[in-house]
């Protein structure tokens, strides 16, 4: 697979990842925008149809109200000072309740709320709470000390039992409300007069975010109750069941979180591999007496210094470029290595070393000790100016990079070179050409050649360049 074609894999494939992950962050805005406005439209409808039944002016005259049948199915209403007015609903809905009453289990007594509503209660204990059964004076059935009784024990004698009672074994004129030791109500129909929290009523009707009550979630809206002069007195809060929503709303964006992760990994390891095969391995110096020369490895003796003429010559420097740009232009770049022989004879820079001093000196080994630091520096600085020459400062910098170590008690000059991202041309007589790694050397390609590796190697929008590149080729130096 060419460079340029793993390059378009790895874009296509960043391009897919981030028009899907806004298409998903996108859809999952609107189904969740959707279902909270559709919640809203519909808690909105009951609370303010609840709050017209009630019909508040200057005093909480419910008796038309309680003559309502229809309601929502999970609500409540209360007082700015915390009187339940009107409930029906299950575990949590409110905050623990108390009782504004003094009373004696299962016996019948009469309490007027401070709404001004006169009640006959009944108080039954369970094992770990109690069951409140009422009735409105006014709407008091014959025989109610008996009916009492009689509903009181079908509620059973725990909390649990009572929840799973059934509103249909309850006398239908009693009202009744469950409340366990801790004083939670644990489930009410109508409202029986009990006392919670003085509520924080809103300036405003809202909606609440979405709360788990009970093992499932219900969204709530809350309608504020106000007189004719404006003064907040109380509250009603509707609720509705949205576990089913939820879950759907949760699974969508569950599938599309998995599907991009699933889409950034790819494209994360399509981009690891593009830069893992786009820039070679670095190679240690305790690696190089076990490497051969082979696609991406290739020793050179030195970068001035002719062994068999045994003198300087611009002719080795030529080598160590043409090398240079055979792995710049190669789909994996690759790794000079100066200092060592074809033979992998570590022969180390010190005569290099000695033609940046004196052209004067006699130049045969002369067993001397290892460079100092500044012999180093002199050498990546000829080095990387006859790269630069090539390539260009920015360029080399960006492509390629040195680095020394020592063998055997010899300085070795590494060169990393990356695949560089358009053609580097090299000067010769007769024009310039096009050097490429071919297996263990390096070789010219003539103008076809080029042409076609070029259109594979860089791609259609490079071949246009280096067409015209062809007949005024980069200067090497």
């Amino acid at each position: 697979m060419s460079r340029g074609f793993r390059s378009l894999v790895g874009i296509v494939a960043l391009i897919s990842a981030v028009l899907f992950t806004a298409v998903a962050a996108g859809q999952y805005w609107f189904l969740s925008h959707q279902l909270r406005q559709q919640t809203t439209d519909d808690l909105k409808t009951m609370s303010e149809d609840l709050r017209d039944d009630i019909a508040f002016s200057d005093a909480w005259n419910l008796e038309g109200y309680r003559r309502i049948t229809s309601a929502p199915e999970i609500y409540f209403v209360l007082t700015s000072n915390g009187t339940l007015v009107d409930l029906h609903g299950y575990q949590g809905m409110l905050p623990k309740v108390s009782f504004p009453f003094r009373f004696e289990y299962d016996r019948p007594f009469q309490f007027t709320s401070d709404i001004g509503e006169k009640w006959n209660l009944y108080v039954h204990r369970l094992r770990d709470g109690l069951v409140i059964l009422g009735v409105r004076e006014a709407m008091t059935p014959p025989n109610i000390n008996e009916r009492f009784a009689k509903s009181a024990a079908r509620f059973g004698s725990s909390a649990a039992d009572a929840t799973k009672t059934p509103e249909r074994a309850i006398d239908e004129a009693f009202d009744f409300a469950i409340i366990d030791s801790d004083g939670t109500l644990r489930w009410g129909i109508s409202g029986i007069p009990l006392k919670t929290a003085a509520p924080n009523i809103p300036d405003r009707a809202m909606l609440t975010p979405v709360q788990l009550l009970n093992g499932n979630l219900y969204s709530s809206f809350i309608e504020p109750v106000t007189s004719k002069s404006g003064q907040k007195v109380g509250l009603i809060r509707v609720f509705e069941d949205v576990t089913d929503e939820q879950r759907v709303l949760h699974q969508s964006l569950l599938f599309n979180v998995i599907i991009a992760v699933v889409l950034w990994s790819l494209t994360v390891g399509a981009v690891s591999m593009y830069f893992k095969r786009a820039r070679p391995s670095q190679i240690s110096c305790a690696q190089i007496p076990f490497l051969e020369e082979s696609e991406t490895v290739e020793f050179k003796s030195s970068l001035r210094w002719d062994y068999v003429q045994q003198r300087t010559t611009k002719e080795a420097e030529r080598t160590v470029a043409k090398a240079v740009v055979g792995f710049l232009n190669s789909e994996n770049g690759g790794t000079l290595i100066i200092g060592i022989s074809d033979r992998k004879e570590v022969l180390g820079l010190d005569l290099d070393y000695l033609t940046f001093k004196s052209a004067k000196l006699d130049l045969r080994p002369t067993g001397r000790k290892p460079a100092a630091r500044s012999d180093r520096d002199v050498f990546e600085q000829v080095l990387r100016q006859i790269l630069i020459n090539i390539v260009g400062e920015r360029h080399c910098a960006r492509w390629i990079k040195l680095r020394f170590c020592s063998l055997q008690g010899k300085d070795i000059c590494i060169v990393t070179v990356a695949p560089a991202s358009e053609p580097v041309f090299l000067t010769e007589e007769g024009g310039g050409k096009l050097y490429i790694r071919v297996g263990n050397s390096t070789r010219p390609f003539g103008v076809q050649e080029a042409l076609a590796y070029a259109g594979d190697r860089w791609a259609a929008p490079t071949l246009r360049r280096f067409h015209l590149r062809s007949s005024a080729p980069l200067p090497a130096g």
